[in-house]
């Protein structure tokens, strides 16, 4: 009767292979922002740096190497500082401003790199550009300095706001900039830059979407800008409004489009002399796994609060009623009335809020509302040393390139029993809302004996062909474009191990038997056996696949033998003549040669190369050849009156 046989299986955590982290947190580490503010951060805990003699106002960006050593910082795309903290050569008055989301660093080629930035103050012109320039960090004594300024992106003409942010391109070498048009009365364009090192392309990809974006108008605040940020994977865009306005779209990192807007959440229309004395929106921060979604709204005088949505949902709907409050504080009405989100490379995000010399922290941004751990005051950005300028956070944090931070999502361990080393695998389950779209599954199961090595459906069945360590591959193909590769290691035990003894190499023409043990049942190649041998005749090389069962657990294993058939031809098949004698053969590759007299003997291998040479005196001889492979060989003698050869088997 068959009884099911539960074989041992571990079973490591399935996981994402990330992006190289550590370039990720290197080039992330060094923060400067605020008024004469820095923190660097060691091994994941920000640590406060003096030095700093920028006062950034509403937007500052700053860049490290891979090593986490400042290379350079920028404050709002207009005024560029090296690492020894002085104003760069020709980094004074580049072309831009100071207003939110208005510089940002992306790498160019070798040690350059572009500076896009807005180059107005928000009131200043009628037209307000998005622009470049190039900081040069072979220039200068290694310290840097701008070799190209006040380059324009947009076209003349067009007033663009100061959202400015960048992910990767799906080729993973090229970059989107991300801007959108204003003006008045406003404009739903946005416009995507491709940025490559060969340069920039002036002719934006537009995307018509989303809620009316009318131009800043900072001294009377009657129109408010916001910002836009992509997901760390590139796949989202969270952009924050007037009116209280929150929307969310899906972007295409393979042509820019924007598309699928989803309102999260509105206010009522407001006249341009109120909306800014009411609640809105102003930064946006999605967690490091693009689960969830941060926004930071404020009340001037009033109030300032960070709320969730979890976009682990497949549906709109449900993204929009997950809508959770995280944190609340009461404002003066002289705050600060800016109040950024910001991810950092450990996977938290940093805020600025009620104080002007602390930063709040969501420990956990990848959990729900109950768990994320918001904590205010978490981290001291001021300084008494003396002699050292006060600091405070003022209005923004450093605005990075966003795919610098992706985490894939955190996957649960799979746990399974296996029959008979059959396992089934499940693919991971990843929100298509949070952008990651599963558009095909290419399964490789490291088990080519099983002759089912591959599959291409979410959730295969596998049956394993022996006992072993496997390391089964899947690659997730995303729309539209990118792969993930997860690996899963398991170890089958269990199965009946299949024992296999015979000649492993005739001449042609002959029979051998194999032997077969370690199981109940077999079958060699689509033959059952009867018994436990099988008596082949193969005429060519052979590959024999046995299939071993055990009746007891009702499990079974594969084994393969290959048999090698060699032509033999010209070997004598006569024992040797003359008084001469060699045995045992068949033999181990020690055997003895007797002879009534001295004589020279040669071997040769199958190929015809020599492997021994010897000459031997009348009587007993033993020979030693054992080093040499499994095969036939060719012995030849001579003597003074005769001569001749015969076969060697070496099993």
């Amino acid at each position: 009767m068959f009884k099911p046989f539960f074989t041992a299986l571990l079973i490591s955590f399935l996981f994402l292979v990330p992006l190289d982290r550590s370039l990720a947190q290197g080039v992330t580490d060094n923060w400067r922002f605020g008024n004469r503010c820095g923190l660097h951060f060691q091994n994941g805990t920000p640590v406060f740096v003096s030095g700093s003699i920028m006062n950034a106002g509403y937007s500052s960006a700053s860049i490290s190497d891979s090593s986490g050593n400042l290379l350079f910082y920028v404050k709002g795309g207009e005024i560029v500082y090296n690492n020894q903290n002085d104003t760069m050569a020709n980094g004074l008055s580049i072309g831009g401003s100071y207003t939110p989301q208005s510089g940002i660093i992306v790498p160019k080629s070798g040690k350059q790199y572009y500076v896009f930035m807005h180059n107005n103050f928000g009131y200043q012109q009628n037209t307000p550009m998005t622009k470049y320039a190039i900081v040069d960090l072979s220039l200068s004594a290694g310290l840097g300095a701008v070799s190209v300024s006040n380059q324009s992106i947009s076209p003349a003409g067009l007033a663009m706001v100061s959202k400015l942010a960048v992910t990767r391109h799906c080729n993973k070498k090229d970059y989107w900039l991300l801007a959108h048009e204003g003006g008045f009365p406003g404009s739903t364009n946005y416009h995507a830059y491709l940025v490559t090192s060969a340069g920039v392309a002036t002719n934006a990809v537009v995307s018509s979407i989303g809620s009316n974006q009318p131009q800043a108008y900072i001294p009377a605040h009657l129109f408010y800008s916001g910002i836009h940020k992509f997901s760390p994977n590139g796949r989202k865009v969270a952009a924050t409004m007037p009116n209280k306005t929150l929307e969310l779209y899906d972007f295409n990192p393979a042509t820019g489009v924007l598309s699928n807007r989803i309102k999260l959440d509105s206010g009522a229309a407001l006249s341009p002399t109120l909306s800014f004395l009411e609640e809105t929106y102003r930064y946006v921060e999605f967690s490091a796994d693009g689960t969830k979604l941060y926004a930071r709204s404020a009340k001037l005088g009033s109030y300032i609060k960070i709320v969730q949505f979890d976009l682990s949902s497949m549906n709109p709907a449900q993204i929009i009623a997950s809508k959770t409050l995280i944190s609340v504080d009461s404002i003066s009405a002289s705050a600060n009335y800016s109040y950024p989100l910001q991810l950092a490379s450990n996977g938290k995000i940093y805020a600025i809020g009620a104080s002007a010399v602390h930063l709040d922290v969501i420990n956990f941004p990848h959990l729900s509302a109950a768990s994320c751990s918001f904590v205010p005051l978490s981290v001291y950005v001021g300084t008494t040393a003396p002699g050292q300028y006060p600091t405070s956070v003022v209005y923004d944090l450093p605005n990075f390139e966003s795919s610098l931070f992706e985490q894939k999502p955190v996957l649960p361990p799979i746990t399974a029993s296996i029959v008979c080393g059959t396992v089934q695998f499940s693919a991971p389950v990843l929100s298509a809302m949070a952008g990651y779209s599963v558009v095909s599954y290419s399964w490789n199961f490291n088990d080519a004996l099983s002759g089912a090595n591959t599959s291409t459906i979410s959730n295969p069945p596998h049956q394993f062909s022996a006992n072993g360590t496997y390391t089964v591959k899947l690659a997730l193909n995303y729309h539209p474009c990118g792969t993930d590769t997860l690996k899963q290691v398991i170890n089958i035990t269990g199965l009946p191990e299949i024992s296999v003894s015979g000649k492993t190499t005739i001449c042609k023409g002959e029979s051998t038997v194999l032997s077969f043990s370690g199981a109940s049942a077999y079958t060699i190649n689509t033959t059952a056996l009867a018994q436990t041998t099988a008596q082949v005749q193969p005429t060519i090389t052979t590959l024999y696949t046995i299939k071993a069962k055990d009746n007891t657990s009702g499990c079974s294993s594969l084994k393969t033998v290959t048999l090698t058939v060699l032509p033999c031809v010209g070997l004598s098949e006569n024992t040797l003549s003359g008084g001469l004698k060699l045995f045992p053969n068949p033999n181990s590759g020690v055997f003895t040669f007797e002879t009534p007299e001295a004589c020279e003997i040669k071997i040769h291998n199958s190929l015809g190369q020599e492997v021994y040479r010897a000459s031997i005196t009348a009587g007993a001889s033993t020979i030693d050849i054992s080093h040499e492979a499994k095969g036939i060989y060719l012995l030849e003698w001579s003597t003074k009156e005769s001569k001749g050869q015969f076969k060697i088997v070496l099993e």
